[in-house]
């Protein structure tokens, strides 16, 4: 317990010293001339005063969250999106975090070695900062869901300036102009279309490494001659773009040394592609060993991360932010979507002189022939800087696209390719939206996909952010005169992803703009259903044939993928984990009825996907609806529910453990009991679920709040996985099944201490001891109840009575009976309240965690007036609320940052230690 305890309060002091950190940059802002804190009324004044004396050449942009920066809508209480009012013009001199190269807290680089260390230290960063965005959100909407807005709502206050060319000549086929020429990276984008990238993978070759690598040769899929084939005919296209050189391995050897001193060579594979066959990626993260015993190090663990640091992180976030704001539409709106595709992605971007050499490869060719290398010019998909580096530019479009947005509506000349866009059922059918007063968009990119989605009032909108989003496209990837040449790719134009629709593919996900629904593609799905039915069909046919172990992992990774959009699947998946931590060589199904049945529910899952969607608001968790506390003992199980955002009448519940059960569970009597307490909490968990479904009336959507004073519990439900309990598992897996069919929205699971859950201790041991809370009857015990524990609302609670056929479900995990999937989604009548029933209220929660607190002073000795008097009363409440909050806020995604380098890095004053990394962070 002081362990769980001393490692909470650790995370929350870890948590707390990066987010002050953080602020610490801003903290000067809040002062006022004479050095005394503003109030928080002048400061949001002073706030909306600044924003009204913006000029017209200023764009409203997204901004990473800062507490003083978040509003409410002032007409409806609509959470908005945090802006900053600033000029996007910025000063070509000021310095930016996120352009910045990457480093270690230590002060390091980041190397490939060193990747893992630096994604925790960002991982850090990146949740104080939610923490910061969502405890302002919550604290400016306290009533709603949601504190902040992934929503941009459109202004129309910017004035687009005189167009400004792009240099006459460059290198590659980016290069920035127009307002990207304005944008803080500018100078960073200019530097790499005229000298090119900068490449840093370590120590220099020698000839036996180089020699080792060509006798290796290529991967074994490029050797195919289909593939070899392919290849050859991409190299001529990429020879003629002067995009790569080919030479002979003989005559290089034959030039002097200086020229191609930074040689160094992998392995090219060629992987199969959607829309060709083949896809040639060169294995960067390939090492060898030398027959004297010295390895070839791979040549992304030598590289030097030297791209800026803020270019990619928010690339992993883009689909959740699609989801959330998808998520925050409202019922009535039509969500449009389109995209666009940025044609040869990486390969737009070039090396500096001489750091080419560093990207070679041999050649695929038929045997008997001279050895010839592959030298790319460009960036190399497989190298671990060329996301940052490609991100850096499409990222600044972005920023540029959201500024034209920002233009009045209809100011914006038509693109060559606005055609495209406007056209499609969804579009012609469109009459406009009643009740919208303002445009709301959303501009996102991830790597070289555009994504754009409105809510339009007119035709005229969607036309607007179309012509938006491909400006911004070519002010950084300037446009060809030929359109099947052009950096969007015309082909993907044909294939009407540019369309303006209600239902778009985007990012490996089907979205319904009409219904706000989400589910895996259709081609992607198609592909897992039918290898999931050869595994289960083999299984029928054979007990010894199993699934190769590689074959598993990578299904069941693109599962996990799969189930971004079911989030009940992950609760399917223990059994599978279970198999991927054995690693054994081929995997039987019918040696594990558990997982064989694992399986077969995962198939059932995606097969119903596209007739029962996922609503995207099914997917976000937010501050709870209603709250459910329970306790299990050796005796029973007990519990109760309040309403805190909505109304439910509140419900305290018990149920006692049949024999056979107490009989199986391990104590130090029982030391071959077949049952853990942690399994009994579990099962505890489930029937106060199965409660909250009939008492709360549960709704898609819906938010709900569950407390246990037991760890395991706790993490099993928070992760919907079980690692060590078979019983654990199929209870996990019949909760994720029942929080599908009500459609609510992911459980916030919180740990009570064991003290302080009074609450629940008398009824789960109302059955034993202590005998002062020993009732036979429900009602006797709710009268003791109310005595106890009085409601300030109203004179009572009630008591539900758990029916025998959702009882016997619940036991019949416990005595590790397998139920079908049927069972868990048509259940029978939950049970009922029984004798005086109390009307529905809400707000209650926070009323009932005085009992937590006088719990913890009974124990300790002290009087519940000491108590008070101590300050402790105060103290232990707002901590719980903390922590619930805490979970909240690390559920919400930062809103993007925009423009993307981060905020500029503020001189330092006095009162700011010089070694804070304040500047170091983005």
């Amino acid at each position: 317990m002081e362990r769980r305890k001393d490692e909470r309060k650790r995370r929350r002091d870890k948590e707390t010293e990066i987010r002050e950190e953080l602020r610490d940059d801003t903290s000067q802002k809040d002062r006022d001339t004479e050095g005394n804190a503003m109030p928080p009324l002048r400061k949001r004044r002073a706030k909306r005063s600044k924003k009204k004396e913006a000029v017209p050449e200023v764009m409203v942009l997204e901004s990473d969250s800062s507490d003083d920066e978040l509003s409410s809508d002032e007409e409806g209480g609509k959470p908005t999106n945090p802006t900053l009012s600033s000029p996007f013009l910025a000063s070509q001199s000021t310095q930016y975090t996120g352009l910045e190269q990457p480093t270690l807290d230590s002060g390091a680089p980041v190397t490939g070695e060193s990747k893992k260390r630096h994604r925790v230290e960002n991982k850090w960063k990146r949740r104080a900062k939610q923490m910061a965005q969502g405890m302002a959100g919550l604290a400016a909407v306290a009533s709603k869901s949601y504190g902040v807005s992934y929503w941009a709502k459109h202004q129309g206050l910017y004035n687009v300036p005189t167009p400004k060319a792009a240099p006459p000549s460059y290198r590659g086929q980016m290069c920035p102009q127009n307002l990207a020429l304005d944008h803080p990276a500018a100078n960073i984008l200019k530097s790499y279309s005229q000298q090119g990238c900068p490449v840093n993978t370590g120590n220099k070759w020698t000839m036996e490494m180089w020699e080792a690598m060509i006798e290796k040769g290529p991967h074994i899929s490029a050797l195919e001659p289909d593939a070899i084939e392919q290849l050859q005919e991409e190299l001529e296209a990429k020879v003629k773009a002067k995009q790569c050189k080919v030479v002979e391995w003989e005559w290089l050897k034959s030039q002097p040394r200086e020229m191609w001193e930074q040689l160094k060579i992998s392995p090219i594979a060629m992987v199969p592609h959607k829309s060709r066959k083949y896809r040639a990626i060169l294995d960067l993260s390939f090492s060898l060993k030398l027959k004297d015993g010295g390895v070839i190090q791979a040549v992304n663990d030598a590289s030097v991360k030297t791209a800026p640091k803020g270019a990619i992180d928010q690339l992993g976030q883009s689909l959740d932010r699609i989801i959330h704001a998808m998520a925050q539409a409202d019922e009535e709106d039509k969500v449009f979507m389109a995209k666009w595709d940025i044609k040869d992605g990486f390969w737009r971007l070039d090396c500096q002189d001489g750091e080419e050499w560093n990207f070679a490869y041999v050649l695929p060719q038929e045997d008997g022939k001279p050895v010839k290398l592959v030298v790319p010019t460009s960036l190399q998909m497989g190298w671990i800087e060329s996301p940052p580096y490609f991100c850096a530019a499409s990222e600044t479009g972005r920023d540029v696209a959201q500024q034209y947005a920002e233009a009045p509506v209809g100011s914006l000349d038509n693109h060559k390719f606005i055609a495209h866009a406007l056209q499609g059922e969804d579009y012609a059918t469109f009459q406009g939206q009643e009740g919208i007063k303002d445009l709301q968009y959303m501009i996102e990119v991830y790597m070289d996909d555009y994504i754009s989605m409105a809510i339009p009032r007119s035709k005229e909108d969607l036309k607007h952010v179309a012509n938006a989003v491909m400006k911004g496209v070519h002010d950084v990837f300037p446009e060809d005169e030929v359109d099947q040449n052009d950096p969007i790719s015309y082909k993907k134009l044909l294939k009407l992803e540019a369309m303006w629709s209600l239902t778009k593919d985007i990012l490996g996900f089907t979205f319904d703009g009409d219904n706000k629904t989400i589910w895996l593609e259709d081609a992607k799905r198609e592909v897992l259903l039918k290898t999931l039915k050869q595994w289960l069909r083999q299984a029928r046919r054979s007990a010894t044939q199993g699934i190769p172990f590689d074959e598993f992992r990578k299904v069941i990774s693109k599962l996990r993928h799969a189930f971004i959009s079911i989030p009940a699947g992950k609760g399917l998946l223990s059994p599978c984990n279970t198999m991927l931590r054995i690693q054994p060589k081929y995997v039987l199904l019918n040696k594990s009825p558990a997982l064989k049945q694992a399986i077969e529910d995962c198939r059932t899952l995606l097969r119903v996907s596209t007739k029962a969607p996922t609503k995207c608001k099914e997917l976000v968790a937010g501050w709870p609806d209603y709250v459910g506390v329970k306790d299990a003992s050796g005796y029973g199980v007990g519990g109760f529910i309040v309403g805190e955002n909505k109304a439910c009448i509140p419900t305290m519940f018990r149920f006692e453990w049949p024999q056979d059960i107490r009989d199986e569970i391990v104590s130090d009597s029982n030391k071959n009991g077949r049952l853990t307490n942690s399994d009994l909490e579990c099962a505890g968990l489930l029937m106060l679920w199965l409660v909250m479904e009939d008492v709360c009336n549960i709704q898609s959507g819906d938010h709900v709040t569950l407390f246990s004073d037991n760890s395991p519990t706790v993490s099993w439900v928070q992760r919907m996985a079980a690692k060590s309990s078979v019983v654990a598992q199929q209870l996990i897996r019949a909760l994720a099944l029942r929080l599908k069919v009500m459609g609510a929205s992911p459980l916030s699971t919180l740990h009570i201490a064991g003290d302080e859950n009074r609450m629940t201790d008398i009824p789960s041991r109302s059955f034993g001891t202590p005998a002062k809370w020993h009732y036979k009857d429900d009602l006797d015990l709710l009268t003791f109840y109310n005595r106890t524990f009085p409601l300030k609302s109203q004179p009572c609670w009630s008591v539900y009575q758990v029916g025998s056929k959702i009882t016997t479900l619940v036991l019949s995990v416990l005595r590790t009976k397998l139920l079908d999937m049927d069972v868990w989604c048509r259940l029978p009548k939950r049970g009922r309240h029984i004798g005086s029933v109390g009307k529905p209220l809400s707000h209650l929660w926070e009323s009932t965690l005085i009992y937590r607190t006088q719990a913890s002073s009974t124990k300790s000795g002290h009087s519940q007036d000491s108590h008070k008097q101590s300050g402790c009363e105060i103290s232990t409440q707002e901590e719980v609320k903390s922590e619930l909050r805490r979970l909240v806020a690390l559920s919400q995604l930062l809103v993007r940052r925009s423009p993307w380098p981060g905020e500029p890095i503020q001189p330092k004053t006095r009162q700011q230690d010089d070694s804070s990394p304040v500047s170091r962070s983005s």
